[in-house]
């Protein structure tokens, strides 16, 4: 049975795989190949963060989606979590989709994947959508 996509109200979930997140991440870098999606989100660029980037390993993935900030299909909820202190008006930078739109707009996706995650990555100018079967290895990179 599918659900239509505009019926769901998706809940944006701050994803804490790692610790140290204080910040906005400036922009990401992609690398896919034949061991799969590597996100490096670049923390360094912003001033007065950490001089260290997050490298997520996603591995082989069922999707993914590069937008444009303002380009993205579907809103951001204002009850989104957002960073602390200074940067409280950011939404934090790694969140974990429940009630997917995406998710709900591929109907045999549930199917064949019932465990699929969606994350979504956000920067100052990109949103990044993946859709995941495995828990991604995540860690800080020396910039």
């Amino acid at each position: 049975m599918s659900v239509n996509p505009d019926e769901l109200t998706e809940r944006q979930e701050q994803w804490n795989p790692i610790e140290g997140i204080e910040t906005p991440a400036g922009r990401a870098l992609l690398h896919d190949d034949h061991d799969g999606l590597t996100v490096t989100l670049l923390f360094s660029e912003i001033a007065g963060a950490s001089d260290a980037n997050l490298r997520i390993e996603f591995g082989d993935v069922l999707a993914y989606c590069v937008y444009e900030e303002f380009e993205h299909p579907w809103e951001t909820a204002e009850s989104a979590p957002r960073l602390s202190g200074r940067w409280d008006r950011y939404i934090y930078p790694l969140l974990q989709i429940n009630d997917s739109k995406w998710i709900a707009s591929l109907p045999n996706l549930l199917f064949v994947h019932p465990g699929a995650t969606h994350y979504r990555l956000l920067t100052l100018d990109q949103i990044i959508d993946v859709l995941c079967l495995k828990q991604p290895k995540v860690s800080w990179v020396t910039a």
